[in-house]
Formats: C-alpha cells, structure tokens, sequence
C-alpha cells in the first residue's frame, strides 16, 4: 500500500471517529438530558432591563433588552414592544438617533401596536430638543 493512500485512509477513519462521537454527543444531548435542565434565560432577561431601568441604570437596562432580542425567538408583537421600550430609554438619555433607530424596529414589527404612535410623538420631541 502506498504512503499517501495510507495516510489518506488514516485520516478519513479519524474523521469518521470525530463525526461519530459528535453524532452520539447530540444524541445523548437531546434524548438524555430532562427537559427542566433544558431553561431558557429570556424572561429573566427581561425582568434584569426592568430592575436596571427601575434602578436608574438606563444603559444596562439597554443592554439587557437587546441581548433578550438576540438571543430569544420572540414574536413579533414581543419584539415591537421591547423595541419600544428601548427607545423609551434612548430618549431619556436624549440619544434621539438611537431612538429612531429603535423605532423603526418597533414600527416594523408591528405597525399597528398602540405604542408605536406614543414612540413616534416621543421621538419628535426628542429631536426637537436637540436642534438649537
């Protein structure tokens, strides 16, 4: 048998090891492990922004919303509303384009929400603000 078949074999069996032992990694993941260790952490994310935002820590409070966005699949109507509630804060901090930003993200997940005409009057009088 020739060198580089050998290696060639050598290799592929230990690719074929790897690829098993991830296989039964995912096996043992989904049918091994109980649901109740399975919890997700977005709700708690949630409940963190609203203690900071409580707590006068705006930006934290940002953060957590957008990292609850980024890691959850949430609906539509979910994601609208805490987009709104991130603008809320921008504006509080007088950040008038993030805000904007952050509406539009509202707006386009759920144009019809009440929220989104409340965002919209506290966006103008944000940008109202900032020009001289």
């Amino acid at each position: 048998m020739s060198p580089k078949l050998k290696y060639f074999v050598i290799g592929l069996t230990f690719f074929t090891i790897m690829a098993f032992g991830l296989f039964a990694a995912l096996v043992v993941k989904r049918f091994f492990i109980s649901p109740a260790e399975q919890v997700t952490w977005g709700p708690q994310l949630v409940t963190i922004a609203e203690e900071l935002k409580n707590s006068g820590l705006k930006v934290q409070a940002i953060e957590q919303y957008q990292k609850y966005l980024d890691t959850q699949e949430v609906s539509l109507t979910t994601r609208s509303h805490i987009s709104n509630e991130i603008l809320k804060l921008h504006v509080e901090l007088g950040q008038c384009d993030e805000a904007a930003v952050w509406h539009l993200h509202s707006k386009t997940a759920q144009p019809t929400a009440l929220w989104v005409k409340e965002s919209e009057t506290l966006l103008q009088q944000c940008q109202k603000q900032k020009k001289p």
